[in-house]
Parts: structure tokens; sequence; C-alpha cells
């Protein structure tokens, strides 16, 4: 991974407004998001596109605020299969993790063909983006199954 871009934001933005400031500061800056939140994974609130991400790591009260870093990353796809009732319909709290996770950053394909396998139906989704949020999603996915 490799450091792109540098930034800053001042200290009198506080953790419940980091998220839309790392928003609007990559917007501003060319490195457009949709979404940013509090990534447990990395410790810190972070935004992802396809093939970038941007963190804000906190400073230390003095002299206060938040360091930005935008770092570039090679994409993962993965295929992650879907359970689906007999008529191929994905369920519609998967589809709507789906869509969240598009805007924080995945980019995601659904098979327009289903399959069965040992007497589940399933779909594939083709999913590309940072390996961790990558990994969010499946762990969801698989909580939900």
């Amino acid at each position: 991974m490799a450091v792109v871009k540098k930034g800053e934001l001042p200290s009198v933005i506080h953790n419940n407004e980091c998220s839309e400031a790392i928003v609007k500061w990559g917007n501003a800056n060319g490195y457009p998001l949709i979404k940013a939140k509090m990534f447990d994974a990395m410790g810190t609130y972070v935004g992802f596109s396809k093939n970038y991400f941007i963190r804000a790591d906190r400073r230390p009260p003095i002299p206060g605020g938040w360091d930005l870093t935008v770092e570039e990353f090679e994409p993962e796809t993965r295929i992650i299969p879907l359970n689906t009732d007999k008529d191929g319909v994905v369920n519609r709290f998967v589809l709507k993790m789906v869509e969240e996770f598009e805007k924080e950053g995945l980019e995601m394909k659904l098979a327009d063909t289903w399959y069965d396998s040992y007497g589940y139906v399933l779909r594939d989704l083709s999913v590309t983006g940072h390996p961790l949020l990558i990994t969010n999603f499946e762990d969801i996915i698989e909580n939900m199954r």
C-alpha cells in the first residue's frame, strides 16, 4: 500500500463528525467517497473506494485534530455464494447489506443464474474492494445464513 496524499482535519472535528469530514475532504481533494465510518479492524475512521482508502488518525490532545492519509491498494475480488429461495430470489435483508457495503466502497455484481449445491439454491456475488472490507461483509453474510 502506497501513501498517495496526506492532509489534516482541525481539532474542532469530534468523533461523531469525523466520518462526514473524511467524505467532504476526500471529495474536495479528488478522492471521492460515499461513506466513511469507524472501522474496528484498523482502529480508526476509514472511508473506502475501489482502489484507495482514506483513514483519519487522531493526534494527541496538543495540538489536537486528525491526520488524514490516502493510501492506494490492489483491489481483491472474491466470489461469495448467497442463499436464495427456490426461484433464485435473494433475501431482502441480504440485499440491504449489499447496498450498504456498496456505499462503503465495495463493487458488487450478482450473477443472473442460480444453482443447486447440496440442497441449497445459491447465487454467486462477485465482490471487489479492500480485503478487510470484503472480510467484514463475508462475516455478516455468514451470520445471516
